[in-house]
C-alpha cells in the first residue's frame, strides 16, 4: 500500500515537472463573451480564430492578441482589442517547482498568460438612412436651341447629383 502511495505521488510529480503550473491551472485557451448592441452582430477574429453571432463565447489561445470585428448590416463596423498579460504569480510558481522545462513550456504554450478584459462588449452606430422614392428618373435632352446646340438634364427628384463629361 505505502509502494502504491509513493509511486502515485512520484508519477504525479513527474507529470507536473513536464508541465508548467500555467498550463496545468490556466490551460491554453480561455473563454471570452462577445456581446454588442444591437444582437447578431458577426464577430470575427484576427488571427482567425473563429466567426460568431453576438452574443456568444469563443475560446481563444492565451498566448495571442485579437482584434474583433463587429458587423451587422445598416450600422457602421466596429473593433475591439483582446491583450494577454503575463501573470508573473504562475512565472514564479514554474521557477521553483517545475524549473526551467516549466518555464519553456509555458512561454511556448502562452499557460502564465491571461487574456483581458474577457468580456467584449460594443455598441454599433446605425448607417444614416437616405429618405425618399425608390426610384429616381433621369432625364438627358440634346438639341438646337437657336443658333446653339444645348443639353439638359433632369430628374424626378430635385437635389440629385448628376455629372455630365462630353469628349
Amino acid at each position: 500500500m505505502v509502494r502504491r502511495i509513493v509511486s502515485l505521488a512520484s508519477s504525479t510529480a513527474l507529470l507536473a515537472s513536464l508541465a508548467g503550473c500555467g498550463l496545468i491551472f490556466n490551460g491554453t485557451h480561455q473563454k471570452i463573451t462577445v456581446q454588442s448592441t444591437p444582437q447578431s452582430a458577426k464577430v470575427t477574429s484576427n488571427p482567425a480564430t473563429a466567426v460568431i453571432t453576438t452574443p456568444g463565447t469563443v475560446s481563444f489561445e492565451r498566448k495571442h492578441n485579437y482584434s474583433l470585428t463587429f458587423e451587422r448590416a445598416g450600422y457602421s463596423p466596429a473593433t475591439f482589442e483582446i491583450r494577454n498579460r503575463m501573470q508573473y504569480g504562475t512565472l514564479v510558481l514554474d521557477i521553483f517547482f517545475t524549473g526551467l522545462i516549466g518555464v519553456i513550456i509555458d512561454a511556448t504554450t502562452g499557460g502564465w498568460k491571461t487574456l483581458y478584459p474577457t468580456t467584449a462588449m460594443v455598441h454599433l452606430t446605425k448607417l444614416a438612412g437616405v429618405t425618399g422614392p425608390d426610384t429616381i428618373t433621369v432625364g438627358i435632352r440634346v438639341g438646337k436651341e437657336g443658333d446653339k446646340e444645348r443639353m439638359r438634364v433632369e430628374s424626378s427628384v430635385p437635389g440629385v447629383l448628376m455629372r455630365v463629361e462630353t469628349n
